[in-house]
C-alpha cells in the first residue's frame, strides 16, 4: 500500500493527497487545518464558524473555548448547528493527531527503521522439514504426523535479518519444550515456505509438494 501522509508543500499536492494531508499539528502542539486557499488554526476555524452560521461567538481564551465545545457535543448536531460546529472541530482536532501518528510510522517505514512482525508471542506456527517430506509421504505419514507446531516466544534482530525464537512439542502432546536461549529460531523469510501462520496453510504446501514430486 502507498503511503497516504507527504512531505510535500500544499500547493504540490493533488486533490487526493491534500484530503490525507489537510490536517497537522504544529510545534505548539495546536490542531490546524489547510487547503489550496487558506491554512487556519483549527480553534479559529471554529470560532468563525459559530460567528458566521450562528452569530454567536466562541470564547478567545482557547481553554475556554475547548470548554464549552466538549460541552456542545451533548448537541443534537441535526437540530443545532453548535453541536456540528462541536463535532468538526473534534474531528479536526483527532485527525490531526492521527495524521501525526500515522506520518511517524509511514516515515519510519520508508527508512527501513520499522519492523513489522507476521506474528504475535504466543502464536502457534506449524512447520515440516522440507528434507524430509517426500520419504515421509512416501512411507504413508499424514499430514499430522509430519507437521510441527511451535509456539512464538519471542523475536530476535540481528545483520538485518528478523529471527522468531519458537518451541516445539509432540504432536500428540501439550508439553512444549526449547523455551529461553535454548529456543529454536529460524529467519522470517521461512514464513510461507516450511513455517505457516495456520495449520491449513502448511496442509496446502504440503499437497502442492505431494502433486508435485507424485509421491502418491
Amino acid at each position: 500500500m502507498e503511503r497516504l501522509t507527504t512531505n510535500k508543500s500544499v500547493t504540490d499536492m493533488t486533490m487526493l493527497e491534500l484530503m490525507h494531508n489537510n490536517c497537522y499539528v504544529d510545534n505548539d502542539r495546536n490542531a490546524r487545518y489547510r487547503d489550496y486557499e487558506m491554512e487556519m488554526d483549527a480553534r479559529d476555524f471554529a470560532r468563525n464558524l459559530m460567528t458566521t452560521l450562528t452569530k454567536d461567538e466562541l470564547p478567545l481564551d482557547d481553554a475556554e473555548l475547548d470548554e464549552e465545545i466538549f460541552d456542545n457535543l451533548t448537541i443534537d448536531p441535526f437540530s443545532d448547528v453548535r453541536g456540528l460546529i462541536a463535532l468538526f472541530y473534534l474531528n479536526l482536532c483527532t485527525k490531526a493527531d492521527l495524521y501525526e501518528k500515522l506520518k511517524e510510522y509511514e516515515d519510519a517505514e520508508e527508512q527501513g527503521r520499522m519492523i513489522i512482525f507476521p506474528c504475535n508471542k504466543g502464536d502457534k506456527l506449524y512447520e515440516f522439514y522440507r528434507e524430509c517430506v517426500e520419504d515421509r509421504l512416501g512411507a504413508g505419514e499424514t499430514p499430522e504426523d509430519i507437521i510441527n507446531v511451535r509456539k512464538v516466544y519471542g523475536f530476535e534482530y540481528e545483520d538485518d535479518v528478523l529471527y522468531i525464537r519458537a518451541s516445539y512439542h509432540s504432536n500428540h502432546s501439550e508439553l512444549w519444550g526449547g523455551h529461553g536461549e535454548d529456543t529454536p529460531e529460524f529467519p522470517v523469510s521461512e514464513i510461507g515456505k516450511t513455517v505457516f501462520l495456520t495449520y491449513e496453510e502448511a496442509e496446502a504446501k504440503l499437497k502442492e509438494m505431494e502433486e508435485e514430486s507424485d509421491v502418491l
